[in-house]
């Protein structure tokens, strides 16, 4: 195998891991704002609770975050898909036409 082949499959490889951890990310941010909503269902002013400013703060903080890691996945998978371009190019990967 060639060397190029060797690093374009490492680079291929580097890309579609970076591209399933950050939807692994996302995923998991998904499941801080469900628990997040679980922590402001309590309403009451009771002590303990957290306050309007701080879970208005929470929410913003959690949109900012979910804002950049889609625009970083959206980064990531332009990376992949032009990794996979530069392997059809060059003849390290068959061109699938069919599909």
């Amino acid at each position: 195998m060639s060397d190029t082949k060797v690093y374009y499959e490492q680079l291929r490889g580097r890309a579609r891991q970076l591209v399933a951890s950050l939807d692994d990310t996302m995923t998991d941010l998904m499941a801080v704002e469900l628990a997040i909503n679980e922590v402001f269902k309590a309403d009451m002013d009771n002590p303990g609770e957290m306050s309007t400013t701080d879970s208005h703060d929470m929410r913003y903080l959690l949109e900012r975050a979910q804002f950049s890691i889609r625009a970083a996945e959206r980064i990531a998978v332009e990376h992949s898909n032009d990794v996979e371009q530069a392997m059809k190019r060059l003849g390290l990967l068959p061109d699938r036409k069919s599909d």
